[in-house]
């Protein structure tokens, strides 16, 4: 979306005009049907991808006790097999893991730590990604992983729009935004015969100063492209093998401390 310039006075009063405008007139169910069209077709284009990998960074955000909105920012790889294997790596100023799924364990090293830990976890992604959940652990951009993104997303959902046009990375995209009664969420994919999602936004809004979580994805690849990812765990042999739950420091906030953040 290209930014107009106006006249300084009367294009402030006009910009605010444009903007109150589009914020209070509500958009018809040909919007909300056109968003869930388009959310679905990325849904079957991704469900069919069986081998493929990408690139992205992510930004979490938190809020201090004095309302100051503090970002937290990563990056990495994920590299996928369906149905059951994945390796997803993460760096960023907290900590370094990586995590590896071969469809019998998962392991979970935290570089930063030199220590890992492993979990008979027998099933496919969809299950990993339950019991990981439970356990408070997420790869990243886990709902945009799943074999049915569009039912992952869907679920609650009380808005839908499809927003505009835009471009991700110079990448022509679609912008869809959807509602639910505790996030709002919003997504770019990418237009044409391969809907990727670029782009991922979630807002926590009955959160204090709406926090949100950001994932962009880039390096997109899928079957032949997609490099042979390998599964298997290869410890350099001086890593300490530790309980799941003594993995501390493995998460991309730093330990908040009581009085910093809400």
């Amino acid at each position: 979306m290209s930014h107009r310039q106006y006249p300084k006075r009367l294009g402030r009063a006009r910009a605010g005009l444009l903007a109150a405008t589009f914020l209070f007139v509500p958009l018809g169910d040909a919007f909300a049907d056109d968003a869930r069209d388009l959310l679905k077709a990325m849904s079957d284009y991704m469900g069919a991808q069986q081998n493929f990998s990408f690139s992205y960074q992510s930004s979490i955000e938190a809020v201090s006790s004095g309302f100051e909105k503090l970002q937290f920012v990563s990056s990495g790889t994920v590299t996928v097999s369906r149905p059951d294997k994945i390796r997803a790596t993460r760096a960023g100023g907290f900590a370094d893991v990586e995590m590896v799924y071969d469809g019998r364990k998962l392991t979970v090293f935290g570089k930063n730590l030199n220590a890992y830990a492993q979990v008979e976890a027998k099933g496919t992604l969809e299950d990993l990604a339950d019991r990981l959940a439970d356990a408070g652990v997420e790869p990243p951009g886990a709902d945009l992983l799943s074999s049915d993104i569009a039912d992952a997303l869907l679920d609650g959902v009380t808005d839908a729009k499809h927003i505009s046009s835009a471009n991700v990375d110079g990448v022509p995209c679609e912008y869809l935004a959807f509602r639910t009664p505790e996030v709002d969420w919003q997504i770019w994919i990418e237009e044409g015969p391969k809907p990727i999602p670029r782009r991922y936004v979630i807002t926590s809004k009955n959160t204090s100063q709406a926090p949100q979580y950001t994932l962009e994805i880039r390096d997109f690849k899928s079957g032949s492209e997609a490099p042979a990812g390998s599964f298997d765990f290869n410890d350099a042999g001086s890593a300490k093998k530790v309980d799941l739950s003594q993995l501390e420091m493995i998460d991309e906030l730093p330990a908040p401390k009581e009085e910093d953040v809400q």
